[in-house]
């Protein structure tokens, strides 16, 4: 299990967030310190929290809630053990009804899941890791970071002298999205290869967290959206780059 874990780490490594984006994406520096982008993104999640509790929407059934824990513990031990940086991190996942996207991660461990979602296409345990692992590689990436220091560079300092106010702008106005939309992509295939790598080392069943995509594939046949249509490739197309990683990963551990 160690050198699985070691084969992993200098994968994610070599995707190389930090330096050399993949896809040629060169990834602004951040403008922010990055405790303060955090804490913005933080409190973002806590208030989506605050509005399910007013509004009864968190979904408390004890049998899921159970499943999530149990997944988001291995990949979130699986993310402490491949990047150093977050092996003090403690991940949790809060399952709120018709939160309007199937996932999102949130720097400082909170993951917001639609259960929904989830309810909907039936999860395995393994579907689901692959969920939350691509979630968990959005917060190792940076990429919410990256987001406010792309709105820095829009709005210059003077009008976003702060982490909130850059999000605040983002979430305010359907224009910076779609500017940002490009960058997004590459995003989430950035978070689907280093995914990958997160589950393949949870001990979650690669071949059969694949069939999360066929699953997704019937949502777009439907036209069933999540709301992140314009920034996810194809899941024909996901599933193919996804499954390369795990070839790599196979043969790189083989004896």
């Amino acid at each position: 299990m160690k050198t699985c874990i070691a084969v992993v780490f200098l994968l994610v490594t070599n995707l190389g967030w930090s330096q050399a984006p993949p896809n040629g994406r060169q990834q602004n520096l951040s403008a922010y310190p990055e405790s303060e982008a955090s804490a913005a993104w933080h409190a973002l999640a806590a208030s989506y929290v605050r509005q399910a509790l007013k509004e009864h929407t968190l979904d408390d059934e004890p049998v899921l809630n159970a499943r999530v824990d149990a997944v988001m513990a291995a990949v979130g031990a699986a993310a402490a053990a491949i990047d150093p940086r977050f092996s003090a991190s403690y991940w949790r996942a809060i399952l709120i009804a018709d939160f309007g996207r199937g996932a999102s991660a949130f720097p400082g461990g909170t993951l917001i899941v639609d259960a929904k979602f989830v309810r909907a296409l039936e999860f395995t345990d393994d579907e689901l890791a692959f969920v939350l692992s691509h979630e968990v590689a959005h917060v190792i990436a940076g990429h919410a970071i990256e987001k406010l220091s792309f709105m820095a560079g829009q709005l210059g300092k003077d009008k976003a002298p702060t982490a909130r106010t850059a999000l605040l702008e983002f979430l305010t106005r359907d224009s910076y999205a779609a500017m940002f939309r490009p960058t997004a992509r590459l995003q989430e295939r950035e978070a689907d290869a280093i995914g990958a790598a997160i589950l393949f080392a949870s001990g979650y069943d690669p071949q059969r967290a694949l069939k999360l995509f066929e699953k997704l594939e019937v949502v777009e046949t439907r036209g069933e959206g999540l709301g992140d249509e314009d920034t996810h490739d194809a899941a024909s197309v996901r599933r193919t780059a996804v499954a390369e990683v795990f070839a790599e990963l196979r043969q790189r551990v083989a004896p």
